[in-house]
């Protein structure tokens, strides 16, 4: 009989807290939910439309086919920027390195950097390249037989030779 009371207890609870005024300005209580081992009002928005997965799950329940690009309602995307010109290939010469491009958007994503072209001709900044460079692990060569980046860049710097 006390877990008949309890439920009946719960269940009170529970439709009292639904429609509440516990929620903030703008919300309304849709039922309860458990957080921190107690029975809250689940505050959910008035008025608020469905969302992308909202409509995607209705349209599989229906048994409606997904949308593809280029159907009338096929939702639109966040116009985000895919990454920095220094990460694709845009921004990175064929030879090895970074181009002008490269540098410049480096330099935008990272204030205070200050990348300069390679110093292929000799230098300090050759020899401390070359001895990071050199010691770095990894294949010179893909799978394919084509030189990695690390292969690329030593020889755009002239590493192998003194």
């Amino acid at each position: 009989m006390k877990n008949f009371n309890t439920f009946t207890e719960n269940l009170k609870k529970a439709r009292k807290n639904v429609g509440a005024d516990k929620c903030w300005d703008g919300y309304k209580a849709k039922g309860t939910k458990k957080k921190d081992g107690k029975e809250v009002p689940n505050c959910v928005k008035e008025g608020s439309k469905p969302g992308l997965w909202d409509n995607i799950h209705a349209r599989r329940k229906a048994g409606k086919p997904k949308r593809k690009p280029g159907d009338k309602n096929y939702p639109k995307t966040l116009n985000v920027d895919e990454g920095a010109a220094w990460t694709k290939k845009e921004g990175q010469n064929k030879s090895g390195g970074l181009n002008e491009k490269g540098r410049k958007s480096y330099e935008r994503e990272n204030p205070g950097s200050d990348l300069k072209r390679p110093q292929p001709e000799g230098g300090p900044r050759k020899r401390s390249f070359c001895a990071r460079m050199s010691g770095v692990k990894g294949p010179m060569k893909k799978p394919n037989g084509d030189p990695t980046r690390k292969a690329l860049a030593l020889r755009k710097w002239k590493c192998g030779k003194s």
